[in-house]
């Protein structure tokens, strides 16, 4: 063997051993939905039928995270299901409900906290979270049959008849429960038809009105958590039942 031939497999040797040890490193490295998440939205309710829960906020501080509030919140009428997020199948037990469209329930799992909404003007809400003043046109598509399905869209930039809008929700109501919303990652990255749409938190009709399957809260308080939010710390929302929240809180790396 020629000494240039020598060089070329040992590095390519080298190259090929580096490889090998990163692929083994990357898949003994436990996974877990709070990877680079520096805020936490926990919800933890008794069992997968309450509709009463408590919200507690986290920020990360070095390997832990640090309380920052927290306050009651309703959840839907028919309690929890696993949605589509950020955790994997597996972290569900195999007889627990999936979430799907009008079943009444939250999504259970982990979420991220995508953008919010609201009805007053953006430089009156002292956020750097994502904020978009909702308009009589914005609107979000739970009809399965919609190419639109999932998404908030305005409806007059997509073209659609006014007359003959698919089912929808507007995101600007005649009440105040969309005065301030935040919109859950929930089935929104390449949506499936069914799997359940249009989750938010927003504001509740009170502590005993429970909701059709979001996240609900006095609206104080879903200000204060707007402001709180920063996308640069990729917030997450966790929402597990009391049972779920113990098995997975080490795996997780739950407070």
């Amino acid at each position: 063997m020629n000494r240039r031939t020598f060089i070329f497999w040992t590095i390519f040797g080298t190259i090929a051993l580096v490889i090998i040890l990163t692929v083994a490193l990357v898949a003994r490295t436990p996974f877990t939905p709070l990877d680079g998440a520096g805020q936490l939205v926990l919800v933890v309710a008794e069992t997968d039928t309450s509709s009463h829960a408590g919200l507690e906020t986290f920020a990360r501080q070095g390997n832990s995270w640090r309380p920052v509030f927290s306050w009651p919140v309703v959840l839907g009428r028919n309690g929890l299901a696993w949605g589509r997020g950020l955790h994997r199948e597996r972290d569900r037990y195999p007889r627990e409900p999936f979430k799907h469209e009008g079943d009444g329930k939250s999504p259970a799992g982990a979420y991220e906290l995508l953008r919010a909404f609201g009805y007053p003007p953006p430089d009156s809400v002292k956020t750097v979270f994502p904020y978009i003043q909702s308009t009589p046109d914005l609107i979000c598509l739970d009809d399965i049959r919609s190419e639109y399905y999932a998404m908030v869209v305005d409806s007059r930039e997509k073209n659609l008849d006014p007359a003959n809008l698919p089912s929808h929700e507007d995101m600007l109501r005649d009440d105040d429960l969309y005065r301030y919303t935040i919109l859950v990652g929930h089935n929104t990255f390449k949506p499936v038809k069914g799997a359940g749409s249009c989750i938010f938190l927003h504001i509740w009709r009170d502590e005993n009105s429970p909701t059709a399957g979001c996240t609900a809260m006095e609206g104080e308080n879903i200000l204060r958590l707007i402001e709180w939010l920063d996308p640069e710390k990729h917030p997450v929302l966790v929402q597990l039942t009391r049972k779920n929240y113990e098995r997975l809180r080490g795996k997780w790396g739950l407070p």
